[in-house]
């Protein structure tokens, strides 16, 4: 999807869709899952996988909440309850779809190597770009 996107020169400033897309490809680098509970288009809930599996367990907590706002809003509801200031969130992307080639040639004129080899099949590694928020 994301590619797709890319190819149709969309961009998270120009389409919601990439918006979620980015939101998801960074809850997937966490290393602990995501999960996705909708109801329709416009009902959505999306979480790091820790988080809706901590929020799912509370359900004794936030379950009033259910009956007067029903379950995906309550449920959003705790899951900015659970939100932290404090976090790491990083979105890996393949190199060729975030950079022009001048900004390639940029990095390589800095010394990043072009080429690097894996060390133990000495086979070449793929590039990637690392967007990284770390408040903690």
């Amino acid at each position: 999807m994301w590619h797709s996107k890319v190819q149709h020169k969309m961009t998270v400033e120009n389409d919601v869709i990439m918006q979620e897309i980015m939101t998801m490809l960074s809850f997937d680098d966490s290393d602990q899952g995501w999960a996705v509970i909708n109801r329709g288009p416009a009902d959505m809930a999306k979480a790091k996988g820790g988080t809706i599996l901590k929020s799912l367990t509370d359900f004794e907590i936030w379950k009033e909440g259910v009956q007067e706002k029903g379950f995906l809003p309550a449920l959003n509801d705790y899951l900015h309850e659970l939100h932290s200031p404090f976090h790491c969130n990083r979105l890996i992307l393949p190199e060729a779809t975030g950079r022009s080639s001048s900004s390639i040639v940029a990095i390589l004129k800095d010394g990043v190597q072009e080429r690097v080899l894996c060390a133990e099949c000495r086979r070449p590694m793929e590039k990637f770009i690392m967007y990284r928020c770390c408040t903690d």
